[in-house]
């Protein structure tokens, strides 16, 4: 026979094992503003907030980096005309995420990480078509990351200048994701351009 209070202990531990697993860490109750359900999303910034900052500043960072390499080695205008847009409009979602990260208080990488790095000199080995190839599946491959990462964010996040952001991005970025796609479907199926 279970007891009244054991029953009681068990009942809220296993409510705040089920806030973990749903992106509610703290456990709060459903009317607090920010919880699913609750009011408005609070301007503080959790963890899952304060991880998605640093990777989708990762990400931003990667892509202007890249855009730039791209725009010089590039021998497809097509390829270069994407990259220009790739270098422009990451640097500027770039600009809106640090204002939304600083408001929150986040540390935002400005460096590559070591993934893209390798990237960047595995493309820097390239050229011609086989660099656009390459480049062109890179940013399919980081596109479909990033529309994940601001999929989970839109689920798990907490601030509401960040939350704009994600759904305000995602389009753009899904947008960037078909482009990417058909410059590569030309490239490798269509008859060369030039």
């Amino acid at each position: 026979m279970v007891r009244p209070i054991s029953m009681l202990l068990l009942l809220v531990a296993s409510h705040a094992s089920f806030a973990q697993m749903t992106g509610n860490p703290a456990g709060l109750a459903p009317d607090t503003p920010g919880v699913e359900g609750g009011g408005p999303a609070p301007d503080y910034a959790n963890n899952q907030d304060k991880l998605f900052v640093r990777q989708a500043a990762l990400g931003n960072r990667a892509e202007v980096d890249l855009a730039k390499q791209a725009a010089g080695k590039s021998g497809t205008q097509a390829v270069k005309d994407f990259a220009n847009r790739m270098q422009k409009e990451h640097s500027t979602s770039s600009d809106r995420l640090m204002k939304a990260g600083k408001a929150a208080k986040m540390q935002i990488p400005r460096d590559l990480d070591p993934e893209h790095q390798r990237v960047r000199d595995e493309l820097g080995k390239l050229s011609g078509a086989d660099y656009d190839k390459a480049y062109l599946a890179a940013q399919i491959h980081d596109h479909q990351k990033t529309a994940n990462l601001l999929l989970w964010h839109l689920s798990y996040g907490q601030n509401a200048e960040l939350i704009r952001y994600s759904s305000d991005t995602l389009p753009v970025v899904l947008d960037h994701l078909e482009h990417a796609k058909r410059e590569y479907a030309a490239l490798t199926s269509g008859p060369t351009r030039e």
